[in-house]
């Protein structure tokens, strides 16, 4: 039985090493969280899609350098919506909002070491593509204010993700203009206008908003991320100039937050689970001869 357990242990490190050096694309799922500002709920978008580390060249299981994603690989685009709340936004009018999106194709380098080492990514455009819509009067959205997360620019294409100046609401009572920026793993602060009390004629204050990203291996240190249950964490930071408060040139910090998990092939749990099975099957075969 101890050869037995031996031979098994022998084929699942020979599997894990022929899929470290050989494979360099991984599934991925992960999370695009929005969030305005500090007084309104987040929106929560869930995709998956596929990895490509290190330019295909260098495997997985080490140092991630180079991570190449494209998302909503069969899925399309999902969509979230959240009523508001806040009864200052609410008092302008607007009852909820929504977002169709779905993530573009991209690429991030340098990843390895960028959250700690004080290195910015060089390459570090992949953009959200769909429609938010701010629903007025009531959330079945009827009547809205459309905003295209991605808009030709004349020269190329500015919006989440790839950065440039997003405007809506034009001459309409509700205005709002977005600076977009590209991706970054680093912290990034952003500003936040707030009431308190939240009602009309509350006292404004302005705080400043941090989020930041990370990359990380299955235990949560900073080596060995390009594998099965690795983790980056990426941040666009944006800042929000509305009228949708009282008083003009209100501020709001909007930040969209990309999760990725690395997953394993389906294909090769499968295999693997298969192959330990039958040699165990041959294993027991062996001992009752």
């Amino acid at each position: 039985m101890r050869k037995v357990l031996v031979l098994v242990a022998s084929a699942m490190l020979a599997l894990g090493v022929s899929f470290s050096a050989s494979a360099a694309l991984l599934n991925v799922n992960g999370t695009l969280v929005t969030e305005i500002g500090t007084e309104l709920p987040a929106l929560v978008n869930t995709f998956s899609g596929v990895a490509t580390l290190n330019n295909s060249s260098g495997g997985t299981g080490g140092h991630l350098n180079t991570l190449g994603v494209a998302g909503s690989r069969g899925d399309g685009q999902t969509s979230v919506m959240v009523a508001i709340t806040d009864p200052l936004v609410a008092a302008n009018g607007i009852a909820s909002i929504r977002i169709n999106a779905e993530l573009g194709t991209g690429v991030f380098a340098p990843i390895s070491g960028g959250a700690s080492s004080g290195s910015l990514l060089t390459k570090n455009i992949l953009p959200i593509r769909g429609l938010s819509k701010l629903c007025l009067v009531t959330t079945s959205c009827t009547q809205f204010l459309p905003l295209d997360l991605t808009q030709p620019d004349g020269t190329g294409i500015k919006g989440v993700g790839i950065g440039g100046l997003l405007t809506i609401g034009g001459t309409s009572p509700i205005r709002i203009s977005i600076e977009a920026a590209p991706w970054t793993i680093k912290s990034a602060i952003k500003i936040d206008q707030i009431t308190t009390p939240m009602t009309v004629g509350g006292v404004k204050k302005f705080i400043n908003v941090t989020r930041a990203g990370f990359a990380h291996d299955p235990s949560s240190g900073t080596t060995s991320t390009a594998q099965p249950s690795g983790v980056v964490q990426l941040i666009s930071p944006m800042q929000t100039v509305t009228n949708l408060t009282s008083g003009s040139n209100a501020k709001l910090a909007l930040f969209s937050i990309l999760t990725i998990h690395f997953i394993p092939e389906p294909g090769m749990l499968l295999l693997l689970g298969s192959g330990v099975a039958g040699l165990v099957l041959l294993g027991r075969s062996r001992m009752r001869k």
